[in-house]
């Protein structure tokens, strides 16, 4: 599970997947700066070792862990052609994830917090059409046209994380997902625990409200607003 602080990278605390030439490290990012990063608790695999390829070990890995054989590592940034979560090489079942076909999680910049561009091509998030309804209605009562729906994740909960939901102006450095008639606003932490989310709302006798379906959660909680990943 990762953790929240303002003065770390949003990587921090999260198990990750570094790809070095055909060498894949994995462990937990403890810091990562534009010259280097530092993961502790590392195991690491090259390509065929045990007859296996490293999209193999790495989907091995995202279901089952990996074996410490470092206690920390510093690796250069500039040797890197990949850095993301582990969660990301699990195989749902909808093919294979390819190590060489996972978009690199861009390099910190210096004295900001902010989403590369790049990044809204990835849609994190997505919404059922109930959901988008739902919400193009509650904006439109509230009257308020700079608002958009603002979703986030916080320490706390029964599970570690909660999940946040409320209408706000957009704010620096957010993550703006456009959607017709309304913008979702991502905050550069929460983006790496979103990624992947389905925002559903439900209506009917067992109750209204919005839902957080969440394929990376390895635990929620009875009342479906605390997980842990």
């Amino acid at each position: 599970m990762g953790t929240f602080h303002d003065t770390r990278d949003p990587l921090h605390g999260i198990t990750v997947a570094a790809v070095s030439g055909d060498t894949v490290y994995i462990g937990r990012c403890h810091e990562r700066t534009p010259e280097s990063v530092v993961l502790v608790d590392v195991d690491e695999h090259s390509e065929g070792q045990d007859g296996r390829t490293n999209a193999e070990y790495l989907q091995r890995a995202a279901r089952f862990g990996a074996w410490k054989r470092h206690d920390r590592l510093a690796l250069e940034t500039a040797s890197l052609s990949r850095l993301a979560p582990l969660k990301d090489f699990y195989d749902t079942g909808n093919g294979a994830v390819e190590a060489a076909g996972l978009p690199p999680v861009p390099a910190p910049e210096v004295g900001a917090e902010a989403v590369d561009d790049a990044a809204a091509a990835t849609e994190p998030v997505t919404l059922t059409s109930a959901a988008e309804a739902e919400v193009a209605r509650l904006l439109e009562q509230e009257g308020k046209p700079d608002h958009g729906l603002r979703l986030g994740v916080a320490g706390g909960g029964c599970s570690g994380l909660v999940y946040n939901l409320e209408f706000t102006p957009r704010r620096e450095g957010d993550l703006v997902l456009d959607r017709d008639g309304f913008s979702i606003f991502l905050d550069p932490k929460s983006v790496i625990y979103l990624r992947g989310v389905r925002l559903e709302f439900e209506q009917g006798l067992g109750g209204k409200g919005f839902r957080f379906n969440n394929p990376n959660a390895s635990n929620t909680c009875g009342c479906g607003e605390s997980f842990t990943v």
